[in-house]
């Protein structure tokens, strides 16, 4: 707007233009900005017809007011995840038009997440994609194009004659400016150079964008400062191109540990930033998973419409043939972080949390790492809202609900507890109530007997004396 000339505009005389002008009025945002008293005291007009020029110029530059039946629907495409109880849970698969992320430690699953996107993308709206193709940002890791090609050859949805390495663009971007560059300038250029016979952009991908503000120097008021900056730049070109070509952008972040560190009390109402964080940077589902939250701050989670939460949970179990997740092929040859489904040996359980999303509700559910991907296992999805009638239970959670002396509500948090957790949570209790060991299997008295028949001689004891060291 602020390129707009009044010398252009056909609803102005040509006095009106030239008392506009000798006030110093030139643009159409210099007029609009300003208030009516000061314009007529610059222009040395009447205030009559100051108010005559505003709307005379309104009604030339307003917009077109158009109908909501009339708008473009947006967000209406959908990506699968290649598993459909994750579809279920994200509201039928990764949206267009949205900024996800996901978070977790590393070898939590990240990584392998999108890889399955980048691929699945390309596959036709009958079998879950949107018939497009991928742009992969990367900041300091490589593109593992082993681990995407296994995931090709393995995957049920996925083949050769479908998918294709042709519609992954990738390129580095080792400094923000260099992906604020990309964003702006490159990524928009290869979408107009895009000819109407290849797939058309549908995903962007950066792993991962807490590399990019790593820094060994000490963390300054001046420092955080510039990095809201920073990140509030680059989360309005990324919702830009979003919602302008329709696009699922998904960023991958890192975590931190969680610090609880005392602060001053504050007043009846307020809620202060610790609180507001571990609401929206921490999945909270299981015991434990709270020791990690994402990084970047409340003022990165401000520009995402969903964030899912990966946990490493150094659980592991055998699979029953009926929480086996279908068409999971065997493998061989997969890396430290991935395991084969088989008899043989228990799995690697990890643990995926919506901790908030604009399209579904927040939930939590147990998957595992294949050789095809990320596989949720079937009946693990709990969701996590608490609800809000008296008395009402929640199934499968526990809802944590502490009070004030005067009865009011401060604050409720689920912890859904896995089944392989409740162990964990009956070791916590009094030792009271911990079952005794039968009769049949052996107790303390057995370590007693085996030092009766393994007794170290006496002179061990001496030998272990005389090697003491002596103050001199």
């Amino acid at each position: 707007m602020e390129y707009v000339l009044l010398s252009s505009l056909s609803s102005l005389t040509t006095g009106q233009k030239s008392s506009l002008e000798k006030g110093g009025y030139k643009n159409l945002s210099d007029l609009l900005l300003s208030t009516p008293s000061d314009i007529s005291r610059a222009a040395r007009i009447s205030p009559q017809v100051v108010t005559g020029i505003l709307e005379a110029v309104c009604r030339e530059c307003a917009s077109p007011i158009n109908k909501i039946t009339d708008l473009p629907l947006e967000g209406e495409e959908k990506i699968t995840t290649g598993d459909a109880d994750l579809d279920s849970m994200l509201g039928g698969g990764i949206r267009t038009g949205m900024l996800w992320e996901v978070v977790g430690e590393s070898a939590a699953g990240k990584t392998q997440f999108a890889f399955q996107l980048s691929l699945l993308v390309q596959l036709p709206p009958r079998l879950g994609g949107v018939l497009g193709s991928a742009f992969y940002l990367t900041v300091a890791s490589q593109l593992q194009t082993t681990r995407m090609e296994q995931i090709l050859n393995t995957h049920p949805l996925l083949s050769p004659s479908l998918c294709s390495f042709a519609n992954i663009q990738h390129t580095t971007v080792p400094t923000i400016d260099k992906l604020i560059f990309v964003l702006s300038k490159s990524l928009p250029q290869y979408m107009s150079a895009n000819d109407s016979s290849s797939k058309p952009l549908k995903l962007i991908v950066i792993d991962a964008i807490a590399e990019l503000f790593h820094t060994s120097k000490r963390t300054t008021t001046q420092f955080l400062v510039e990095r809201s900056r920073r990140l509030s730049e680059i989360g309005t070109l990324l919702h830009s191109l979003a919602s302008k070509h329709q696009i699922a952008v998904l960023v991958l972040n890192e975590v931190s540990d969680t610090i609880d560190r005392d602060t001053a009390p504050l007043d009846r109402g307020q809620v202060g930033y610790k609180d507001q964080f571990r609401w929206f940077g921490r999945a909270d589902s299981v015991l434990g998973e709270g020791r990690k939250e994402a990084t970047l701050g409340l003022v990165w989670s401000n520009q995402l419409n969903a964030r899912i939460f990966l946990s490493r949970t150094g659980r592991r179990r055998y699979l029953e043939e009926s929480e086996r997740p279908r068409k999971i092929q065997k493998s061989t040859s997969a890396t430290s972080s991935i395991d084969p489904v088989g008899d043989e040996q228990p799995l690697l359980i990890r643990r995926l949390t919506v901790v908030f999303s604009s399209v579904c509700d927040p939930a939590s559910c147990d998957y595992i790492v294949t050789a095809e991907g990320i596989s949720v296992i079937p009946g693990s999805v709990v969701p996590l809202a608490v609800r809000s009638a008296v008395g009402a239970a929640v199934p499968a959670t526990i809802a944590h609900v502490s009070m004030t002396p005067q009865g009011d509500l401060t604050r409720t948090q689920n912890a859904q507890v896995a089944p392989l957790d409740i162990g964990c949570v009956v070791d916590s209790t009094a030792v009271k109530s911990r079952s005794s060991t039968p009769d049949n299997e052996p107790g303390d008295d057995e370590w007693d007997a085996f030092w009766e028949r393994n007794a170290l001689p006496d002179c061990a004891f001496e030998e272990a004396v005389d090697l003491t060291p002596r103050d001199t």
